[in-house]
This record gives structure tokens, C-alpha cells and sequence, in this order.
């Protein structure tokens, strides 16, 4: 495996991988053209992942399965990329759990919505309920954010006895379901939201 070409920090290597590099790492290993990095490749490749892998946390937090991915797409040795995650959640830059409960502060989706965009995201599902379990200390934020969202948008709601005339009413009933249609879109389950409306209603 000899290094065929080196310019602006990638290495060309032999084989046709081209691999992200350092100045830091180059100049640790001395590494020149036709240089033969074959008994040095492991190292070389784990160390610039692991470089390169704070360099992308640094940018944006990112699950593990994310920053695999776009390891990947620097390096062809998947040994030294799980090395790399590996180390990086030892070090405590990696942590899918504190990915979720960061994710679930930060949306305002429902539960069922969330816990969807988390496992596309690759985090497991039992990862995610762990993390609303660590905040659902104070009543559920499910509950709080439908509550919060039904009353923003309370002039969508149509009550019984309204003296809104009847096309008026059914004008505004049909703004109603419009509005649990976006709210089951969130994410917030259809039992949940009639639950929540009913309750806000009867307080007027």
C-alpha cells in the first residue's frame, strides 16, 4: 500500500482509496509519496477517523449511526471507524442517550413522531423511551406540549353552544378537524388529542 500522491491534507493511496488526513498526523508518521504504509494503515486510518470524527461533533451533535456514515464516506477501514465511535463514546463525545433527551427538549413533535425520527436517526428504540423516562419527571411532556399547542390554537376549536350560525359552525368544525389532522401529523395519538380538547373545552 504506497502513497501515490499527497495534496491538500488527503492521502492517494495505491489501492485508489483517498484518505482524509491532518498535517498533525502526517507529520507524526513522516508520511511522503511512495512512502509504503502498509504495516502503518490501521493506525494511520483509526487516528484520522478519531480526528476527524471530533471534528464533526464539534460542527453538530450526531448520533452514532450519523457519524459512521459519514466516516464512511473519508475511510475504507471499518475496523478502525467502530474503533474510532468506539472511543469517542468512551471519551463522552458520543452518547446516543444524550442525543435523545437533547432531541426531545429541542422538538415539538409528539411522542410517536419523535421516537420515528430517532430510529431513522439509528438510535434504538429502547434508547429513546430511556430518555423520556429521564424526563417525564414532572408529568408528561407529551401531555404539556398538546396542551401548550391546543391553546395557541384555540380559535380553531368550536364549541356546542356557540351562537355561531350554521354555516358558521360548520365552517369552524371543519377548521377543528383540520386541526387534529396536523396534530396526529406531530405525532400526538388520536385518543391523546380528543382526551386533551374535551379537557380544554370544558374549562369555558
Amino acid at each position: 500500500m504506497v502513497i501515490k500522491k499527497i495534496a491538500r491534507n488527503k492521502l492517494y493511496l495505491s489501492t485508489e482509496e483517498i484518505m482524509d488526513i491532518s498535517p498533525f498526523l502526517r507529520q507524526k508518521y513522516r508520511l511522503k509519496v511512495n512512502d509504503d504504509i502498509s504495516s502503518l494503515y490501521d493506525n494511520i486510518s483509526y487516528e484520522a477517523a478519531l480526528e476527524k470524527g471530533i471534528f464533526l461533533i464539534s460542527l453538530k451533535d450526531r448520533t452514532k449511526k450519523e457519524l459512521y456514515k459519514k466516516l464512511e464516506e473519508k475511510y475504507q477501514n471499518n475496523n478502525a471507524i467502530k474503533k474510532a465511535i468506539k472511543k469517542l463514546e468512551e471519551l463522552g463525545y458520543l452518547n446516543d442517550l444524550d442525543y435523545s433527551i437533547s432531541y426531545i427538549k429541542n422538538k415539538k413533535y409528539g411522542k410517536n413522531r419523535i421516537i420515528y425520527n430517532l430510529t431513522q436517526k439509528g438510535i434504538e428504540k429502547k434508547i429513546v423511551e430511556l430518555a423520556y423516562e429521564e424526563l417525564e419527571t414532572e408529568g408528561s411532556i407529551d401531555d404539556k406540549r398538546l396542551e401548550n399547542l391546543i391553546k395557541k390554537n384555540e380559535k380553531k376549536l368550536v364549541y356546542k353552544n356557540s351562537d355561531l350560525k350554521k354555516d358558521e359552525y360548520l365552517k369552524q368544525l371543519k377548521e377543528e378537524q383540520k386541526f387534529i389532522q396536523f396534530l396526529a401529523r406531530q405525532g400526538f395519538s388520536l385518543d391523546k388529542i380528543f382526551e386533551k380538547i374535551k379537557e380544554y373545552k370544558s374549562d369555558f
